[in-house]
């Protein structure tokens, strides 16, 4: 199956799968909308659960797997296990269904939570944990946003986008390993928002350093964001590869 990279998303069910983040999901896609989803919340436990989750968002549309169009699958960084489970899943369903792959960088997902979970009312409260309940969410706004998610240690897995365009997401900054402390001596462009867990674990320094952190569920990779966000570029499932960037620096 050769690649392609269609403009907009395939028409008919695509099961979007994400699970690199200590929250895991699930969400069935149709048509360029969210018709299911279901999360994964054991932390730990996304291989003993996943499976079950893509039962119950098919089954909730009374459709099967031989029903689907497409995967698409949050193609990391995270959790280095549970990047590979989704994967692995992810791959297979592609393969054995003879049907296209679509891989969705996890940071690219979260760059676009803020918007494409606003209507998710059954956020499980484990997503926005310690920022006093899901925000009020608007229409998208046009900024600068960069992603941080938590790599303990004081180490993060960045990337930086502009939002706020009809094409999506662009991004700004390449999806990078590192410390907290590279990412502010990189100087981010004046009013650059910071989100993602990475980012309120280091809220004070980057607060110091004179930059608005947002909290949850911004910056939160979901599967709903990794089909809403999808750039719609097919890989060849057997030879493909999530992205797990682990090249820290000594120390």
């Amino acid at each position: 199956m050769k690649p392609s990279a269609p403009a907009c998303a395939p028409r008919g069910p695509v099961l979007a799968i994400e699970t690199s983040w200590r929250i895991g999901s699930v969400a069935l896609g149709v048509d360029g909308a969210v018709a299911a989803r279901r999360f994964l919340t054991t932390p730990r436990a996304h291989s003993a659960t996943l499976i079950a989750a893509i039962r119950e968002v098919l089954g909730e549309k009374a459709l099967y797997p031989a029903d689907l169009v497409g995967i698409a699958i949050g193609s990391g960084p995270g959790s280095f296990t549970g990047v590979r489970i989704g994967a692995a899943a992810a791959k297979g369903f592609a393969a054995t269904l003879e049907i296209p792959l679509y891989p969705t960088s996890t940071l690219r997902a979260a760059a676009c939570a803020e918007e494409t979970l606003a209507g998710a009312a059954d956020l499980p409260p484990e997503v926005w944990s310690g920022s006093g309940g899901p925000p009020v969410v608007g229409g998208t706004r046009p900024e600068h946003r960069y992603v941080l998610l938590d790599a303990r240690s004081g180490r993060v897995y960045g990337a930086g986008y502009d939002v706020g365009s009809a094409g999506g997401p662009v991004e700004v900054r390449a999806p990078h390993g590192g410390t907290i402390l590279d990412v502010v001596n990189a100087r981010p462009a004046v009013g650059t928002v910071f989100v993602g867990d990475g980012a309120l674990t280091h809220e004070s320094l980057l607060g110091a350093a004179g930059f608005e952190v947002r909290p949850a569920p911004a910056g939160v990779p979901l599967a709903d964001a990794v089909y809403l966000c999808c750039p719609w570029e097919s890989v060849d499932a057997a030879a493909w590869e999530p992205s797990y960037i682990r090249r820290w620096r000594p120390g």
